[in-house]
């Protein structure tokens, strides 16, 4: 079995790639992770699609529990039947396989055909695609065939369990996994995995400069998607930030185009002190999610000063991360870049 195409710790394009197999008449597997208690190599938010040519997208973990899921799903794949792969690993038996402590943990492995589910994937591609909120529930009861729903952007249920009471149960777990964008495994009102579907957070970058290029790979790699803002194509440029989306413009042009809502993460890198408190100003005017502004605790000082002056208050200014990133003694620019990155991941996960 090959090994997966993608490292990153997210469904990202999972859903687009199952259409697309889908519609090329292709069979593949799909892991989900519903549970797990302990210290196992086990990421729950995270899918593994596993092509019937041995090729998979994703990852659940890695290591040799990912390599075992690997191996059933190519045993899915030629059944044509879903399993529950359940492991209970002592701490030895953890530490004969690799890993370091020992835990429980389940993974539902499905097949995936072209006449499986086909409404619901799509419908979670074109939700993925238009960066709005679903949420794709799997019935698995303890006899029978999975049963495959989904919570639509607009709050329709597409599908059915079969009971309009428990069809209501389960719309209001899927606003609820989908808003908080975390997957859940209930039991009641039946046994089901909700797994969220929504697009990417958004990095918006302005500044492309030395310190910009090790921040959008490293927000590419731990899932992102980025936007490097500069007016300066000699720097902003595909070549320099090959998985970024690059906008060569200004500060209020750029604001101008972007749709910069609540879900987004604004970071002020750029080649000077004006215009970086003109990207602060604009952004804290927005419902961004994270501001952040890199610089010596005197140009904060400075630019907050000045930015009172223009008439925000001190609730205005706690919305900014400045000096930006987190305080891990960082000396060179890929060490800033990991301690921005790591901040941001801080406040998405909501510890910071």
């Amino acid at each position: 079995m090959n090994s997966a195409d993608s490292t990153q710790s997210s469904s990202r394009g999972i859903y687009q790639e199952i259409v697309r197999l889908q519609q090329a008449g292709r069979r593949a597997a799909l892991a989900t992770p519903l549970w797990l208690s302990g210290s196992v190599p086990l990421v729950l938010e995270s899918l593994l699609l596993v092509r019937d040519e041995g090729s998979a997208l994703g990852t659940i973990g890695g290591g040799p529990l990912e390599a075992e899921v690997l191996r059933q799903a190519a045993e899915v794949i030629a059944q044509d039947e879903p399993r529950i792969a359940e492991f209970d690993l002592t701490q030895d038996e953890a530490a004969d396989s690799g890993m370091i402590c020992g835990g429980q943990c389940a993974v539902l492995i499905e097949p995936i055909g072209e006449d499986r589910a086909v409404q619901v994937y799509a419908a979670a591609a074109r939700a993925e695609a238009a960066g709005e909120r679903a949420a794709i529930i799997t019935i698995i009861p303890e006899q029978g065939a999975l049963r495959k729903l989904a919570l639509l952007p607009d709050g329709v249920l597409l599908g059915t369990s079969g009971d309009a009471v428990n069809d209501d149960a389960l719309r209001e777990l899927g606003e609820r996994c989908r808003a908080e964008e975390r997957p859940c495994f209930v039991k009641e009102p039946v046994r089901a995995h909700l797994q969220p579907v929504f697009a990417s957070p958004c990095l918006c970058v302005f500044g492309a400069g030395h310190i910009a290029v090790p921040v959008a790979h490293l927000a590419d790699l731990v899932g992102f998607r980025t936007i490097v803002i500069d007016d300066r194509s000699e720097f902003a440029n595909a070549r320099r930030f090959p998985r970024s989306t690059v906008l060569v413009a200004g500060v209020d042009d750029a604001f101008e185009r972007l749709a910069i809502g609540e879900g987004a993460y604004v970071v002020a890198v750029t080649r000077g002190h004006a215009l970086d408190e003109e990207v602060v100003a604009r952004a804290l005017r927005t419902r961004a999610r994270y501001i952040g502004m890199i610089g010596s605790k005197r140009k904060v000082a400075a630019i907050r000063e000045r930015l009172l002056r223009r008439g925000f208050d001190e609730d205005d200014l706690s919305r900014l991360h400045a000096p930006v990133g987190l305080q891990i003694g960082a000396e060179t620019v890929e060490e800033i870049a990991l301690s921005i990155v790591a901040e941001i991941v801080a406040v998405r996960r909501g510890s910071g």
